[in-house]
Parts: C-alpha cells; structure tokens; sequence
C-alpha cells in the first residue's frame, strides 16, 4: 500500500536531496582541483630524459613520506618537465637546491618522486630542481650480466685475476700487509690519544661522555624541539629553548668544568655518513648560538684555537647512528642533543 508524503515531509526530503548533492558537488571541485593541498602549496618542476612510467597523480616523497604529487606532465625541449605540488605543511622542506629522482617502489615497478632536501633557502613556486639520474633495475641486471660474461671469457679485471695464480697470490699477500698496516695505525691512533698536549683534542666519545669523576648536569632536546629536520638550522622555537639555559650554563663558580654538546641521529638511518655529518653541524650550531646570542666569553689565558663557553672548554660531538657510551642517555629517544656540563668533584 502506497503512502503519501505530507508537505512538511516532503519539504525535508528535498533539503536533504540538496544539501547531499552540494556536499558531493564540493568534494568533487575539490578533487579536481586538489583543494586538499592547503591555500599555501609549494608548486616546483624538474626536468627529465624521460618519465619512466611517471603519470600524473604519481606520489612524490621526501624522505620516504608522501608530501604530494605530480600534477602536470609537459614535453619540453630538452626532455619531460614534471611540475610537482607540495602539501604546504611539507612546503620548508624544500630548497633551492634540493634535487629530484624518479625511482622505483616496490617489487612491481611503481613509480614515484623522491625530493632529496638541500641546505640553501627554502624553494619558491615555480623553482626548478635539479634532476638526478636513476637507476632501473634492468639496467643493473644488464651490467651485472656483462660482469659475469666477462669473468667466465677471463676478460676485465676479475676475469684475468681469477684465471692467474700469480695475480692471487700478490692480491692475498696485499690484503696481508693492508690488514697489518691498518693494524699499526689502530696502535698509534692509541697512542696518541695518552699524550698530554694533543690526547685531549683527539674526538673520544669514550673518554669525553664517560667520566667517572665528574659530575654530569644534562639537558636533552629532541631534534624537532632545536632544529629543522635533518638539517642543522635552529629555528626560532629552539633558539628559544638554549635562551632558557642561560642561568643553567653559568658556569663561573667551577672554573674547571667542561660542557660537551652531543648530537644523535636516528639509529634506523639509511645514509650512516650523511647523518654523522649532520649531528656535527647540529652540535656546532648550539655551541655558536650560546656563544654569540648570549654574550659568552672567554676567561683566563688558552690558546684561540680551543672552543670556550664563559673560559669553559666546550667539545662538539657528533655521534651519528652510533649509540652512547654511557648508560644513563641509552634509554633516550633519538633524534635528539644532549648538553652535558661536567663539573669536577673534589
């Protein structure tokens, strides 16, 4: 039995109709124009040979996070230009000299833009990043191919070691004398380390972070709180927090205490050289940020070339992805800078 709608009824039921219509109206205009981007977006390109397989709407990466997309694709003169839009919550991470690279994501081929972040300043829209070559895996397969090819003919270098007894040998007595070599520099690398004049510039993260007669005062910061991520520049916020260690660092009633800035990088780092460098710099930009903001001085006769807080000697320390010597900072999260103060006790 069918049921008639009275006026009020009807009247909602067409409210409804409509407002649903608008909302799935708006999020289509939206879609189409990639509203979800922020007012703010970045909007860069780069210019390649060649897409390999890059269409638009392919993922572009920093780091491994998705940051955006591409959203154009334009067959320029001198190769593809892809125009690359960016979240603008993820628009300071790139630079001016950030570099762009197609690569491969996971074992079917996918494709997607990894933007490298640089040092210079922050990207403006339209900026051009410098393109980097990449690596398909047919191609290593081709020239890993090639190199077994010419081992079994005996050509190239491996092929004619591998069919000459004598070559093996010289090779075995070399690698013989390199390990002894590098053996005798171990020792004297030690050795250097005792001397009293030069021992105690030598970068030990033994000896300068574990010190049994020394009172440690520590303050630890994750790198988010101080820094830029991955990179060595202090933002406003973390000039703010050294600021706050002022009184903390008056360092005057100890003459012979020592401070230690110490940076740690991600354990789980991919790039192990790249991160090590980084924890030096960031270690390096506290320990000229208290010494130029806050007046520091130096105090008492030391040669020029030592670091000094208020006539303190301060030692940067970058660890990298290795983890502390000491055990109280191994339960710590990373990344993160520790500002060790260590006074003598009597």
């Amino acid at each position: 039995m069918s049921r008639t709608l009275s006026g009020l009824q009807a009247l909602l039921l067409g409210v409804v109709v409509l407002v649903g219509g608008g909302l799935i109206a708006a999020a289509v205009f939206a879609v189409g124009n990639r509203q979800w981007f922020g007012s703010r977006a970045l909007t860069v390109q780069s210019t390649f040979p060649n897409v390999q397989g890059v269409e638009v709407g392919t993922r572009v990466r920093i780091r491994g996070l998705d940051v955006g997309e591409v959203v154009d694709i334009d067959l320029g003169g001198d190769g593809v230009v892809l125009k690359l839009r960016i979240r603008e919550e993820y628009r300071r991470q790139v630079r001016k000299d950030s570099t762009a690279q197609i690569v491969s994501v996971g074992m079917l081929g996918a494709k997607a833009v990894e933007i490298s972040p640089g040092k210079s300043d922050a990207a403006d829209d339209n900026d051009s990043l410098e393109p980097r070559p990449t690596r398909e895996l047919t191609d290593v397969v081709e020239q890993v191919s090639t190199t077994l090819e010419d081992l079994a003919k005996g050509e190239g270098t491996l092929g004619k070691l591998a069919r000459d007894p004598q070559a093996y040998n010289s090779l075995l007595a070399l690698l013989e004398q390199t390990r002894s070599t590098m053996g005798a520099f171990q020792q004297d690398a030690e050795a250097i380390k005792r001397l009293p004049l030069v021992g105690g510039y030598v970068e030990d993260p033994q000896a300068l972070l574990v010190r049994p007669r020394h009172k440690p005062n520590r303050r630890w910061f994750r790198e988010s709180e101080l820094f830029e991520p991955g990179q060595a520049v202090l933002t406003s916020g973390g000039r703010a927090r050294l600021d706050d260690l002022h009184d903390w660092l008056d360092l005057r009633k100890s003459k012979k205490a020592e401070v230690v800035v110490v940076t740690y990088a991600d354990p789980q780092s991919s790039d192990p050289s790249r991160v090590k460098h980084v924890t030096e710099e960031q270690s390096r930009a506290v320990i000229d940020y208290l010494k130029s903001e806050h007046k520091l001085h130096k105090r008492g006769w030391v040669p020029s070339w030592v670091p000094l807080i208020q006539g303190v000697k301060v030692t940067a320390l970058g660890m990298g992805t290795k983890p502390p010597p000491n055990e109280d900072s191994k339960n710590l999260p990373a990344p993160r800078t520790e500002i060790l103060v260590f006074v003598p006790q009597n």
